[in-house]
């Protein structure tokens, strides 16, 4: 049984685990076209990526504060993360890496630490793991200077050596000669990895690169039985600590997605509860639109009804006047021509009569002897006379 602790792990034997440094680790990756063999199973590229893992998990479960980041050699060095503690970052990058061009060591190592200068933890120790899958092309001259300016800024390396062609040609001899520089009190490592066919991960994870800091300088890794590392006086090693470390993650990430699971039906809930408040006032809404649009329509109707109906009394009344005048105009005209002249002639009719005449005298109370009847009769028959001549003049 292990008792897990936030920044290490300590088995119940008592025997304590070494406690890895504050570090900002940048891992340069070898994807050049040998990582395509099988040496390794399944080949090359896919057994750096399990080892990437181990070392990424062990870095990070071992301090808190560490942090891990991942460049690729294959055509020019690019930096694919920078150094965090975001191993589910890191992981999908490295799932995406794929095989290209020749390694460039020189370059892979110059970027990777220019990365390391601009970490933002200046207390992290700067350490670059590098893998070494293919023929390194570099003169050992410039090596051994690469190694004389990371020694002077402080920088740790560790090469993974590995591939059965990289046993047999000059990268031992090179490697050698780098590591001899940059080596600073043992905190530089260079791992050979025999011929396979081996696991790896396994292989890495035995050696002094991630077992006890006193392996400083060139060796041989060797597996050892049930995984674990004997080398550190037969007490529990890396291999079982990287073991209990991805136990911890594999727990860590199931807890996080079921704490995920169980909020995203409850964020559903509330937001179709959200969904269903706001339906009705939408609707609402929409009905006090169309209220308000009816409204304003009636209104304009009930406008446009008065205005019609202003409109055709004007009419009306206008006519009724027209027809008022023209009335008037015939009425007069009438007047001045035919109805004048009966009224007249009715009168003259009456004033013709004697008998009228005579009564209308004894009315005054004057006496007829003095009154010559025949001469009244004769003066309104010359009056009838002027009056016709002058209708007829009007007419001419």
């Amino acid at each position: 049984n292990f008792a897990v602790g936030p920044s290490s792990f300590e088995p119940a034997c008592g025997c304590q685990l070494i406690k890895m440094p504050l570090e900002a680790v940048m891992v340069c990756m070898d994807n050049s076209e040998f990582q395509r063999n099988g040496d390794y199973s399944p080949n090359r590229l896919i057994a750096q990526r399990e080892t990437i893992n181990h070392i990424s998990l062990s870095k990070t479960e071992s301090n808190q504060e560490s942090t891990v980041g991942l460049l690729t050699m294959g055509g020019r060095a690019k930096v694919l993360c920078a150094p965090t503690r975001n191993l589910g970052a890191l992981m999908s990058e490295l799932k995406e890496v794929k095989i290209q061009g020749k390694c460039d060591f020189v370059a892979g190592i110059k970027t990777a630490q220019l990365a390391l200068k601009n970490r933002q933890n200046k207390n992290q120790h700067p350490r670059i793991i590098v893998f070494v899958g293919s023929p390194i092309e570099a003169e050992t001259k410039a090596l051994e200077k690469l190694g004389g300016q990371l020694k002077k800024n402080s920088f740790a390396v560790d090469v993974i050596n590995f591939g059965k062609e990289n046993a047999q040609n000059t990268n031992v001899e090179k490697l050698e000669a780098f590591i001899s520089q940059v080596n600073n009190e043992s905190n530089s490592h260079l791992v050979n990895i025999p011929p396979g066919p081996h696991i790896l991960s396994d292989m890495v994870i035995s050696s002094p690169i991630l077992g006890n800091a006193s392996h400083g300088g060139a060796g041989m890794a060797v597996p050892s039985a049930g995984g674990a590392n004997l080398t550190n006086g037969g007490g529990v090693g890396a291999a079982d600590n990287t073991e209990e470390a991805l136990l911890a993650y594999a727990l860590r990430i199931s807890m996080e997605e079921a704490r995920d699971a169980q909020q995203r039906p409850e964020e559903s809930k509330e937001a179709s509860k959200e969904e269903s408040k706001a339906e009705p006032m939408a609707e609402e809404k929409k009905d006090d639109a169309k209220e308000e649009q009816k409204m304003e329509l009636e209104g304009v109707d009930d406008d446009a009804d008065e205005e019609a109906e202003l409109a055709r009394a004007m009419a009306l009344s206008m006519a009724m006047d027209e027809e008022d005048e023209e009335e008037g105009e015939k009425e007069e005209a009438a007047g001045e021509t035919g109805g004048g002249g009966e009224v007249d002639d009715e009168i003259l009719q009456v004033f013709k009569e004697e008998d009228f005449i005579e009564d209308l005298i004894d009315s005054t109370g004057v006496q007829k002897d003095d009154i010559d009847i025949q001469k009244i009769l004769d003066f309104n028959e010359k009056d009838e006379g002027k009056k016709e001549e002058d209708k007829d003049k009007g007419s001419k």
